[in-house]
């Protein structure tokens, strides 16, 4: 397993994902990562235990909204797609009360969408999380803050 100097970072991809899918049990039909997270070519890069979790995927013309940049609904989504896996890891199965996104700048196809998810707040029923979306010059794109109701019961 690769980690870094503190045995708490893992920096290892597939050991991340083995860990996530391994994290708690699932509800039937609960699919993790989900299948928009492998659609959009996401890969996990970074997960700080309990903390954070840092994830990159790239920008397609595909995804271009008329000014030929990413659109926003897919800034969104990437957000949204790294927000998700460290909820799980963090808290177990949850869902999303609200969701919110500030866009400050484009981002076009010659480059990869970096994302990190921050745990704010954590109590036993209800999770806060912030993230960055940025370019890989280290430029925001996008700031994101996510309320999630964890699930007690997840069957």
């Amino acid at each position: 397993m690769k980690k870094s100097d503190d045995a708490k970072i893992l920096t290892d991809p597939e050991e991340i994902m083995k860990l996530l899918q391994g994290a708690n049990p699932l509800p039937d039909g609960m699919q993790v990562p989900p299948p928009v997270f492998t659609m959009m070519d996401g890969r996990i890069e970074l997960y700080e235990q309990g903390k954070r979790l840092k994830a990159v995927f790239p920008v397609r013309e595909e995804y271009y909204n008329p000014m030929n940049r990413m659109q926003g609904g897919m800034i969104a989504a990437a957000i949204d797609n790294t927000m998700g896996p460290l909820s799980f890891l963090v808290a177990g199965p949850a869902f999303t009360l609200s969701f919110y996104v500030d866009f400050v700048r484009g981002i076009d196809a010659s480059r990869m969408l970096h994302v990190e998810a921050v745990v704010i707040s954590r109590s036993r029923t209800n999770l806060i999380l912030e993230a960055t979306a940025s370019d890989p010059r280290g430029k925001i794109v996008a700031r994101a803050s996510s309320q999630f109701q964890v699930l007690r019961d997840p069957g």
